[in-house]
């Protein structure tokens, strides 16, 4: 009868997880330029089967305006051309750093604004000398500066991190026992009011002997081992209990469900189901002057984050994990994005970005029973050998973070005190160390160290316990001695359990604070400055492939022109990029560099005379 039964909470779990949590963010128009939709990332990306993910194409051009500049000019037959393209490419360059530095200008100007705002609140509060500073005007100030700061997140082509990148995060975490046992405060979070956004992904490598990670491992496969045995059976059992009280029930399978899913260990897998609504993206009319959209944003995006990256702490992931086993929880899903069309696409510059993962387990793998066919005297030598080599891995990372939030007040100080926005940049930080980045962590153990220290202590104290032999003082005068022994040899155990935790614990925050010091771009004012040079050599790089390609092709329409721009990145630099044509066309059409036709498409401007424009326009910069 059981071999024919299937648990009605494994059905209702199936149901949901063929979900897609695409996410949107619009930011508001500048006052002097026109703002495009914000979006973040709705493609959804995959795990492979292949020791890899598949993630979605860049949407920005990683190389350097030199090579580019130099693969387009190689295009051109006669010199002439080449020496009319360096000239017009030499003027565009330097029309964009202009008006980039008349931004940087205005954004300093906001930046110290805001923070003498706040200084100014200061003294106010300790003196109260002073009448109001800067009255109203702080909160335009404050706005301007964000929708500056989103205007340049939106030229550099950063995306907002999205549902898709916290589940593949939460997903290659399960295997990775290098993560950083950190986890987040969501609740100081949201009221600070952090937010992230992405550029790019890349692999994060470790070499070296790595002894320790590797017999890591082993215990962690042990461990798993006798959990796992431990589980099914449970399961099974669970799962007969659940039949007889819910037999002639109807829709007791779904009263159950609502019921469980109450509890904080469900509560992610109930996050996951739930795709963001349309009440949850941005639109230019929802939002008043005197909005900070950024922290509009930061609100909607908290709250995505403690969904899906799991507050639990260690014991709470190891019973995640065992009902996992159990089938009383589902396991992260391998199809997390939805990448099959781009895959098996034709064209290999239009498929996904592969990339490659080197975990413990590969690194293992030539110990393992299947490879060695069962020999356990093979088996032992190549562990020996695994043991005593140098081994490499490799983990998928987000290429560039940039992470905004506010400072944390005091609570006496914090009426009437406008919040100071903090930045941050990083780079390569692994994909399953994200929480990392976050303000307001906490230091945690992992599973593997939690579980190997609880056993030891509760084993310890067990066996003082059970061999302590309480004696009558009168019967046994040496009873006294042996007791005071007794009692220090207790306290010497107890302090060694204690240094241990120690240990592993400033282990652990020394990891954390290395690798955020070591992957640190920017902090403060310096952003402006990253992002500022990042939206100018993007705005350049995009406009001036899509020109040379649109003077190759003559008169085309923008799908065509993406098309071959994709193309010729593919070929020349071997780069898959998901090239942002709208962008680019705004860009040449407000220099004059483009005419849009209603019939036949973009037509470009000459060279000659794009020059001409282009100076004329230089000229009006300098006068």
């Amino acid at each position: 009868m059981y071999g024919m039964y299937e648990c009605p909470c494994r059905v209702a779990w199936r149901m949901h997880l063929s979900w897609q949590l695409p996410t949107s963010f619009n930011p508001l128009p500048l006052s002097s330029m026109t703002m495009k939709p914000y979006h973040s990332s709705s493609t959804l990306c995959c795990l492979s089967s292949n020791d890899g993910v598949h993630v979605p194409r860049h949407k920005y051009i990683a190389i350097s305006k030199s090579e580019l500049l130099d693969a387009i000019v190689s295009t051109f037959d006669s010199p002439k051309e080449k020496q009319e393209f360096l000239l017009m490419s030499s003027c565009l360059d330097s029309i964009l750093h202009a008006e980039h530095k008349s931004i940087l200008e205005e954004m300093r100007a906001d930046y110290d604004l805001t923070h003498a705002a706040a200084n100014q609140y200061h003294h106010r509060h300790h003196f109260d000398e002073e009448d109001d500073f800067l009255g109203t005007e702080d909160m335009s100030v404050d706005t301007r500066f964000q929708r500056a700061f989103i205007q340049l997140l939106y030229n550099a082509q950063f995306e907002e991190l999205s549902a898709a990148d916290l589940m593949l995060t939460s997903a290659l975490n399960t295997d990775y026992l290098l993560t950083l046992p950190v986890y987040v405060d969501w609740k100081k979070a949201s009221e600070s009011k952090a937010i992230i956004f992405r550029r790019g992904y890349a692999t994060e490598r470790q070499k070296g002997l790595l002894i320790v990670e590797k017999l890591d491992y082993l215990q962690s496969k042990l461990l798993q081992a006798l959990f796992s045995s431990i589980s099914e059976p449970l399961g099974r059992w669970f799962a007969e209990v659940l039949e007889r009280a819910i037999e002639g029930q109807e829709d007791a399978a779904e009263v159950w469900m609502k019921r469980i899913k109450e509890f904080p260990v469900f509560r992610k897998s109930d996050m996951l189901e739930q795709p963001l609504s349309s009440d949850d993206m941005f639109s230019v009319d929802q939002l008043s002057d005197e909005d900070l959209p950024i922290w509009l944003a930061a609100q909607r995006a908290v709250a995505r984050y403690e969904g899906i990256l799991s507050s639990a702490g260690p014991r709470g992931r190891l019973l995640r994990k065992l009902l996992t086993w159990t089938g009383l929880v589902p396991s992260m899903p391998q199809k997390i994005y939805n990448l099959e069309e781009d895959i098996t696409a034709s064209e290999p510059y239009l498929r996904p970005i592969f990339l490659s993962r080197i975990s413990l387990a590969d690194i293992w793998k030539p110990a393992s029973r299947r490879f060695c066919e069962n020999n356990p005297w093979k088996m032992l030598k190549n562990a020996f050998s695994i043991c005593l080599s140098r081994s490499v891995l490799q983990e998928p990372a987000f290429q560039e973070l940039i992470l905004l939030y506010t400072k944390e007040i005091d609570q006496k100080e914090s009426m009437g005190q406008p919040p100071v926005l903090q930045l941050k940049i990083y780079e390569n930080i692994p994909i399953p160390d994200l929480p990392v980045i976050f303000p307001h962590k906490k230091l945690s153990f992992r599973i593997l160290d939690t579980v190997r220290l609880d056993v030891a202590s509760i084993l310890g104290l067990l066996a003082y316990f059970i061999n302590y032999k309480f004696e009558n003082i009168l019967t046994s005068p040496s009873a006294i001695v042996l007791d005071v022994i007794a009692a220090s040899a207790l306290v010497i155990y107890v302090s060694r359990i204690v240094l241990g935790y120690k240990q592993t614990w400033d282990r652990y925050q020394l990891l954390v604070n290395r690798t955020l010091y070591e992957k640190t771009l920017a902090s403060g004012f310096g952003s402006v400055h990253f992002l500022l040079d990042a939206s100018e050599q993007q705005q350049y790089k995009e406009a001036l492939l899509a020109y040379a390609i649109l003077l190759k092709t003559g008169s085309s329409q923008a799908t065509y022109v993406r098309d071959q721009c994709e193309r010729f990145m593919y070929d020349v630099f071997r780069k898959k990029v998901e090239m942002p044509i709208d962008k680019a066309v705004n860009t040449l059409m407000r220099l004059e560099l483009v005419i849009e036709k209603e019939v036949g498409g973009l037509l470009p401007v000459p060279c000659s005379e794009a020059y001409t424009i282009l100076k004329r326009r230089w000229n009006s910069f300098v006068s």
